[in-house]
């Protein structure tokens, strides 16, 4: 074990990786909470004590140099071991404020957590709930930024591991007067205009690959929210497919219609997943079993 002293410190590495993230030294003193030159200054430290320029600085932009892209991965992980070893500490302590960062996806926050309110407020620690598209949840828990995520694909790293909450079925979105009455095939989406999200969400791939509808008339209109889709299906302006838990929500209304998926695996499947190595593996798991469908 090395005990010499190093010649920078944790906070300049905050420093830099603010930049990296936010791209610039104003919006990271911003998020950091210091005046700019300030942290330009330390960021520079830093630069010295690696012997490597980390950012080429412009007058209206920051970039990560080749080698400082070579070592923002390190520098990510120093941070998130100096996370961890905090959370750990308090694990071990009982502390009372622990708090367990959780992304969820956009097409699950509405649905799923309210039903799991009560039972969650009587958990021994707080939750603090980020509504990101799967992407992002995956990219804020590598870096950790999010202690676990809540989302509809598997494991996209092999240091993440994962728990499956249960199996939702689809079901096909109709306006309130269409044709289509009690369960229907996914073949009888393609007579009729879709509806989607945009790109990013990950039930519009799903929609189109469980479904295996590629081939179905897609409407031009493009939505940020499944409550717009939902509307827009209620103006009869075509269909869409949305999960399961939404459908009670979704039709209380009474201008839309949810018909099941007469195959069986036409849904997605919930998972919890956090970093395998991250000491709340314990608290993530309790927390899981409660959101079990």
């Amino acid at each position: 074990m090395n005990f010499r002293a190093h010649p920078f410190s944790l906070r300049q590495v905050q420093y830099a990786a603010a930049v990296a993230e936010s791209g610039g030294f104003g919006s990271a003193a911003t998020l950091c909470g210091v005046s700019q030159p300030a942290l330009s200054a330390q960021v520079s430290k830093l630069e010295d004590a690696l012997g490597v320029q980390l950012f080429e600085r412009h007058a209206r932009k920051v970039m990560l140099t080749g080698k400082g892209r070579e070592l923002m991965p390190q520098l990510h992980a120093l941070l998130q071991g100096a996370d961890g070893l905090q959370q750990h500490g308090s694990v071990l302590a009982g502390s009372t404020d622990l708090v367990l960062r959780v992304g969820v996806i956009p097409t699950v926050a509405p649905y799923l957590l309210p039903k799991q309110a009560r039972a969650l407020r009587a958990l021994p620690f707080s939750l603090h709930w980020l509504e990101l598209q799967t992407h992002q949840c995956e990219s804020a828990l590598a870096t950790g930024d999010l202690d676990a995520m809540l989302i509809a694909d598997p494991p996209s790293s092999p240091s993440f591991q994962s728990m499956e909450l249960g199996f939702e079925p689809f079901h096909l979105l109709v306006p309130a007067e269409h044709a289509l009455r009690g369960s229907v095939t996914s073949a009888a989406v393609k007579s009729a205009e879709l509806l989607l999200l945009e790109d990013g969400h990950c039930l519009r791939d799903q929609t189109l690959n469980l479904c295996l509808i590629q081939d179905s008339q897609r409407s031009p209109y493009r939505a940020t929210s499944l409550a717009t889709v939902v509307q827009m299906v209620a103006a009869d302006m075509g269909v869409t497919v949305i999960p399961e838990s939404a459908v009670q929500v979704e039709t209380r209304n009474g201008l839309v219609r949810a018909l099941p998926f007469e195959e069986g695996k036409v849904g997605r499947t919930l998972r919890l997943i956090w970093r395998s190595r991250s000491p709340l593996g314990s608290q993530i798991k309790d927390l899981g079993k409660l959101l079990r469908i």
